[in-house]
């Protein structure tokens, strides 16, 4: 019994990890209201970017976008940010993606052969990135 302690113990640690948010940037004084915009034409007054954030995902992948803005703004506030600025942009990739696949049956003496071929085309990623702004 005492050894499946451990195997429990590991097992609730690791279902309680949540996924980090990384801050690279300067630190400013802390604020207490934080804008967000998710389009640059939108932001009010003329702004520097002071940092970037990235979320870094746990083993079950990247959490949904509610619990990235709440990380987001209390980094904002730590750090100093007046806004966050959610970018996201579609970066195309040109190229194709092909897809072959061969089998041969043998039946008797004969050999029935059949094969497939698919070329589809690669069209690109979605880029997220978090800017933090300080007015000027």
């Amino acid at each position: 019994m005492r050894k499946i302690y451990p195997f429990l113990l590991s097992l609730v640690f690791i279902s309680c990890h949540t996924t980090r948010f990384e801050y690279i940037g300067s630190k400013e004084a802390p604020t207490t209201r934080v804008d967000v915009f998710v389009d640059e034409k939108s932001i009010p007054r003329p702004y520097l970017v002071i940092g970037k954030g990235y979320q870094v995902p746990n083993w079950r992948g990247l959490p949904n976008r509610e619990k990235m803005l709440e990380q987001a703004l209390a980094k904002a506030r730590t750090n100093g940010a007046d806004a966050v600025f959610f970018m996201d942009q579609f970066i195309p990739a040109q190229g194709t993606q092909v897809n072959s696949q061969t089998t041969i049956d043998s039946l008797g003496k004969g050999l029935i052969s059949r094969s497939s071929t698919s070329v589809n085309p690669v069209y690109g990623y979605w880029h997220h990135e978090i800017l933090f702004l300080k007015y000027r």
